[in-house]
């Protein structure tokens, strides 16, 4: 595991990598916004290939694969200066793409010359989702042919599900995942209040970090009967996920969220907006319902499977055979593999 992160990276994420017990490497950044600190790291490398090399030499291992996660940004990382070279294999997954990039032609054009680097060194491109790539396209010029994709995953529990709704109690609406403006979570709120304010029994349970972070705990603050925070939870689909009866996510552009992945692993609905792989998770009217990014549609959406239980268990039911067919984790791990051994101009669709 290679970390290139400011100060500014959370204290916990580095004690949970360090419970992996896997090799692990860390170089620092700038603490600054995203596109300066990889144009930095363009100038100032990060020693990638110092930590190839070190990894061959303590497993014996004939070659390495250098997976990374930062999309297009990975560009700047590349080539990878190993001895020999030749056995050091680039793979980098794309994890969705923003569409705010279409509005900024410069900041594109930086980005655009990032993502022409992974052609010219000849990176095997991978990608979570195929709602990105027609975007990919006409931001960065990168081909949807050039991916395979490979979807996220996590592994079956039998042992974890959700909430079960049976029309009497509080209903419980969750939110996991970045407090953020694109994510959408301001407007989960204001849908519970609304349906609140008419006098439905219902809840809202947010859970993780970030930049709105303050606001959200004042939000719980303010209205303590409606509002929960919890804030950072390292592991949420063992808890509080299984206490939510339905997930809501209203973003603004997203790749193959893991969140409902995590979701549909254990049966959980989720409403959400069309963007990214959404729909490849969430087949609406089945395991959940896909709505257009406003408080007043969430609010309907809420409100319908409040109003009929039997629907909220059908879909959780098809939720997790979803996750099964699909996203479980040995399936994710098996397409990577054959990604892995296969020749640089590997291709296809691998799902």
């Amino acid at each position: 595991m290679g970390v290139i992160a400011s100060s500014k990276w959370p204290s916990r994420y580095a004690e949970e990598l360090k419970r992996l017990a896997l090799p692990a490497y860390r170089s620092g950044t700038l603490s600054t916004f995203g596109t300066a600190q990889f144009l930095w790291q363009r100038l100032q490398r990060p020693p990638i290939g110092a930590w190839v090399g070190d990894l061959m030499q303590k497993s014996q291992a004939a070659s390495v694969v250098v997976h990374f996660h930062n999309a297009w940004l990975s560009g700047v990382f590349l080539p990878i200066h190993t001895d020999p070279e030749e056995r050091t294999k680039t793979v980098v997954t794309f994890h969705g793409v923003s569409t705010t990039l279409e509005g900024q032609p410069f900041r594109r054009w930086l980005h655009r010359g990032m993502a022409r680097r992974l052609l010219r060194y000849n990176a095997s491109l991978t990608s979570v989702d195929a709602g990105s790539l027609p975007l990919a396209e006409r931001l960065f010029g990168l081909l949807p042919q050039r991916f395979t994709r490979v979807p996220n995953g996590v592994t079956a529990d039998e042992s974890l599900g959700a909430a079960q709704w049976k029309g009497a109690g509080d209903f419980i609406v969750g939110y996991v995942g970045l407090l953020a403006q694109h994510k959408g979570w301001r407007i989960v709120v204001d849908s519970v209040l609304r349906l609140r304010a008419r006098g439905r029994k219902i809840r809202l349970l947010i859970v993780g970090a970030g930049a709105e972070e303050e606001a959200a705990r004042a939000v719980a603050q303010t209205h303590p009967d409606s509002v929960e925070f919890l804030g950072h939870v390292s592991s949420p689909r063992k808890n509080p996920m299984p206490r939510m009866h339905v997930l809501a996510l209203m973003s603004t552009y997203e790749g193959l969220p893991m969140v409902l992945i995590e979701a549909a692993s254990i049966g959980l609905p989720v409403v959400a907006t069309n963007v990214g792989g959404v729909t490849e998770i969430l087949d609406d009217g089945v395991t959940g319902i896909v709505v257009s990014r406003s408080s007043q549609s969430l609010a309907e959406a809420l409100d319908r499977l409040y109003e009929n239980p039997a629907l909220t268990c059908r879909m959780s039911e098809a939720s997790r055979a979803r996750h099964n067919d699909r996203f479980e984790i040995s399936k994710v791990v098996a397409m990577y593999h054959s990604v892995y051994l296969g020749g640089s101009d590997s291709r296809g669709s691998c799902c």
